[in-house]
């Protein structure tokens, strides 16, 4: 179940479902980051054993690695393409969007996410950001129908779990140091958009997170674990403090927060965001029920979890958010509006029965 969210006095009042950040407004043509040109944001040590040789990038191997080359400390910068309106409001709310990939692939398509959700976000009013993040390029294995290519690293991992394989826990390990390296980049890219606010006319109390897949992960982890910064700095002025990693959002298709012991999450609390997700109930990636016990440790920590289930569908990520496309962003931008207070009047938080 979810919990109401009482609306603060000082917040405009509905516009209806075609006003600002609720519906396209034909008079937004977002501004987007050219492809080749991804702003470098920060830099952190480098995971990828092909890094500056090769780039996955969906099922092609792109030589030589269009990524900028390693820093001369080692470190890999790390990018953003934006998606801006070119409208005059001030202290405008802001979206930070991850690609999927299995913490494995995917680098490549950040800048089609700024040209896709992002920009049609964007015309809706929010300023968006489509963030690179460190990943594994390793896979594993022969190719699977519903991915269109061998697994990735840690999606083997989750298939074969074996704790008593040295092979398997060596992966497993890996696979950890993966996640654990994405969720501090997105923490990391978190306090770089706040610290960089004035320059986009944002409000630095109203930054949502929102990913597909892999992204839909990180996104959870960015809600429920703000605290686990690491140790780099990723940027000149990097505070790293709990407070500057905080979104006051956190939306996704087809992700959960996965726990290292792969058991139900229990460390959600106050102070941590609101979140609303869809999932198929036949996933073969994320499995669903991973998605119903972030959902459900949510709202007994008493926070807004909201869930859109497809209980026939079996469908993953963009081919389960296409599809259910304008009932998707239509409850989206109602949850983005009403949590980051955009809007009073907006449909209140509801809880919705899980798949059986």
């Amino acid at each position: 179940m979810a919990v109401m969210v009482a609306a603060t006095a000082c917040v405009p009042k509905n516009p209806g479902p075609t006003g600002l950040y609720l519906g396209t407004q034909t008079s937004i043509t977002p501004t987007v980051t050219p492809e080749r040109d991804g702003i470098v944001w920060g830099a952190a040590p480098v995971i990828d054993p092909n890094y500056g040789r090769t780039l996955y990038r969906g099922t092609k191997f792109e030589t030589p690695d269009p990524r900028p080359a390693a820093t001369t400390a080692g470190d890999q910068p790390l990018r953003t393409w934006v998606a801006e309106p070119n409208n005059t409001v001030k202290k405008r709310p802001a979206i930070l969007w991850f690609h999927g990939g299995g913490f494995a692939v995917g680098v490549g398509s950040s800048d089609d996410l700024a040209r896709g959700e992002g920009a049609e976000y964007a015309k809706r009013g929010y300023v968006s950001f489509s963030f690179e993040y460190r990943i594994d390029t390793t896979l594993y294995g022969t190719t699977v129908p519903a991915l269109g290519r061998p697994p990735s690293l840690c999606q083997w991992v989750q298939d074969n779990i074996d704790p008593e394989d040295a092979g398997w826990l060596a992966r497993y390990a890996k696979c950890v140091a993966n996640i654990d390296a994405a969720r501090e980049d997105a923490l990391a890219a978190v306090r770089w958009v706040r610290a960089h606010a004035a320059d986009y006319d944002i409000d630095p109390n109203k930054i949502a997170i929102g990913g597909f897949s892999a992204g839909a992960v990180l996104a959870s982890l960015v809600a429920y674990a703000p605290e686990e910064v690491g140790t780099t700095t990723y940027f000149t002025g990097d505070d790293r403090s709990v407070d500057r990693s905080r979104v006051q959002a956190a939306f996704g298709a087809s992700g959960c927060f996965y726990t290292e012991t792969f058991e139900p999450p229990t460390q959600m609390g106050a102070g941590d965001a609101p979140i609303a997700l869809i999932a198929s109930r036949n996933d073969p990636i994320v499995p669903y029920t991973c998605v119903t016990d972030t959902i459900a440790a949510a709202s007994d920590a008493g926070l807004v979890a909201e869930l859109t289930s497809y209980c026939d569908s079996s469908a993953h990520s963009k081919a389960i958010y296409n599809p259910n496309k304008t009932a998707t962003d239509a409850a989206w931008t109602n949850f983005l509006a009403r949590e980051l207070g955009l809007y009073t009047d907006m449909r209140p938080a509801i809880a919705t029965p899980f798949c059986t």
